[in-house]
């Protein structure tokens, strides 16, 4: 009998050896007591811990480019396996990869592209993510 659960574990071990922060904008702003200015209110955390990021293929975006044009855009997608205990992220939500196997994907930003892939035997969290930036003095 398959032990999804045996999976799962063999999984956050062996396919995730990154540690991202996910978060999302509240679209909120909070008053800050010292100035008296509204400031945005702080994200919320969606996710903070395993991750294991992988390139992934290129996705083609359509939008409306200038005059009402429509422009194309390729850009490399990246694939994002989560734990199964790890909460349902949205589009636009960010990942700030704060430790990595590879250096060089430290400090890189990535967005959340499309809402997680669902499965009838799931055993981690797929989710698909394009490149937002990356910080100039990152290893």
């Amino acid at each position: 009998m398959l032990d999804v659960k045996e999976i799962s574990a063999f999984a956050e071990r062996n396919l995730m050896p990154d540690q991202v922060l996910v978060t999302r904008s509240t679209g909120e702003d909070a008053l800050d007591p010292v100035t008296g200015d509204l400031m945005p209110a702080d994200p919320l955390v969606v996710h903070s811990g395993k991750a294991g990021l992988y390139r992934g293929r290129e996705r083609v975006r359509a939008r409306n480019g200038h005059d009402g044009a429509w422009a194309e855009e390729v850009r490399i997608g990246y694939r994002m396996l989560l734990p199964l205990s790890a909460a349902e992220l949205r589009e636009n939500d960010t990942v700030p990869v704060a430790k990595a196997r590879d250096e060089q994907a430290v400090g890189r930003t990535y967005r959340v592209a499309a809402l997680g892939e669902v499965s009838s035997i799931p055993v981690l969290r797929t989710v698909w993510l394009e490149e937002h930036n990356r910080e100039e003095n990152a290893a």
